[in-house]
């Protein structure tokens, strides 16, 4: 496992270097990367088919200086200045423990007092450009795909909170035990609590831009699934204990062409340390796992690999607004319900049944895309 980018660094390149960058985060800002990428194309594929409208709105052109703005940027500039060059001023500091770094007070005063200056001298030099005595603005017309970026972000934003808040409902008494470690993590996302609050963001802002909701989300369903493929793969490079059930088993025959660590993997330099100490290694992240489980991970990465695939297929062929989108999380939510079943989760116990929480919102999911397709056919058909 790649607990740091180091680590996977070394891996590749045969190089014996320290970097310290969570692994997990990494790649869970790539995921991001990727559903803006993806959407963007799709948001284009929409306006070229002339599903997708542009819309009026104002930009501001010149106006007074905002002083505020100018202390932001100043206050934001010095945060970068005050941790990285205090980064590179104490490197070895940094990476005996990166959160406890991060969120310290350590780190360079007169870096972040220069870094300010820049910050807000350059603000004020772009603001006295533009100035007028009263605001002057511009209507122009937005298409949706230049939003991409601002769709992303709102979804990144809202989707880590939703994910912590939700991991943190699901591990409450984690939580009781160690709430800055579980605040602060590396790890700890649960995602469908970004998906819910991701969702429920992204759909408020783009109903204030008056964009068509039910074709932005079939626009969405392949970036989401894109994304949900390259955000498992966090938890895999990682080992963040987001793994399957013990799985000591034999492969069997009939899966002869695949890889041993695809039927069952110990985890080895897990990010949690879980299981057993590797004799003859040194460092923070030495330990494996006592009985190889299942690789979940890589599982639902696989599946939502081939769902983006047939979302963005299905584009093309269904005309009705909305079907897509509930096609996609209806196929999600199938396979996370019956790989929940070897997957290592918290249970709940509602009367006789033991059930976890994600085997909870993915059969909700199921229901709603059924539901969802119904309702939007026979609207549709009610209109013929």
């Amino acid at each position: 496992m790649f607990p740091t980018l180091g680590h996977l660094i070394n891996y590749l390149l045969g190089t014996n270097i320290n970097f310290p960058m969570p692994t997990y985060g990494f790649v869970l800002v790539m995921a991001f990367v990727t559903a803006g990428i993806i959407l963007k194309y799709s948001l284009l594929r929409k306006e070229n088919q002339g599903l997708l409208l542009g819309h009026r709105d104002k930009i501001l052109i010149s106006g007074p200086i905002n002083y505020s703005d100018i202390i932001v940027s100043g206050v934001f500039y010095f945060i970068i200045g005050w941790k990285i060059i205090g980064i590179a001023l104490d490197y070895n500091n940094f990476t005996n423990d990166i959160n406890a770094y991060i969120f310290s007070l350590q780190g360079s005063i007169i870096a972040g007092i220069v870094f300010a200056i820049i910050g807000a001298g350059y603000g004020y030099l772009q603001a006295n450009k533009k100035y007028s005595k009263e605001e002057i603005f511009e209507e122009k017309d937005i298409l949706p795909h230049q939003l991409t970026l601002n769709i992303v972000m709102i979804a990144m934003i809202s989707g880590i909170i939703g994910a912590k808040v939700f991991d943190i409902l699901e591990n409450f008494s984690r939580f009781l035990q160690d709430p800055l470690d579980a605040l602060f993590s590396s790890g700890g996302f649960t995602f469908y609590g970004g998906l819910v609050a991701g969702f429920f963001t992204v759909w408020y802002y783009i109903r204030k831009k008056n964009i068509d909701s039910l074709t932005l989300m079939d626009a969405a369903a392949p970036a989401i699934l894109g994304a949900y493929a390259v955000g498992r793969m966090a938890c895999m490079l990682s080992g963040d204990g987001c793994w399957g059930i013990p799985n000591p088993d034999p492969k069997p025959e009939y899966l002869a062409m695949i890889p041993d660590w695809l039927w069952a993997f110990d985890f080895p330099h897990n990010v949690i340390n879980e299981g057993s100490i590797i004799t003859s290694c040194d460092g923070n992240y030495c330990h494996r796992l006592d009985v190889p489980v299942f690789p979940t991970p890589i599982y639902e990465s696989i599946l939502s690999s081939i769902f983006f695939l047939i979302a963005w297929f299905l584009q093309n062929k269904i005309r009705t607004a909305g079907v897509v989108f509930f096609i996609a999380i209806m196929l999600n939510g199938f396979a996370r319900f019956f790989i929940e079943k070897i997957r290592v989760n918290n249970v709940y116990d509602i009367g006789q049944s033991h059930i976890t929480q994600a085997e909870i919102i993915s059969s909700s999911l199921v229901l709603i895309g059924i539901i969802g397709i119904f309702i939007l056919l026979k609207l549709k058909k009610n209109k013929v």
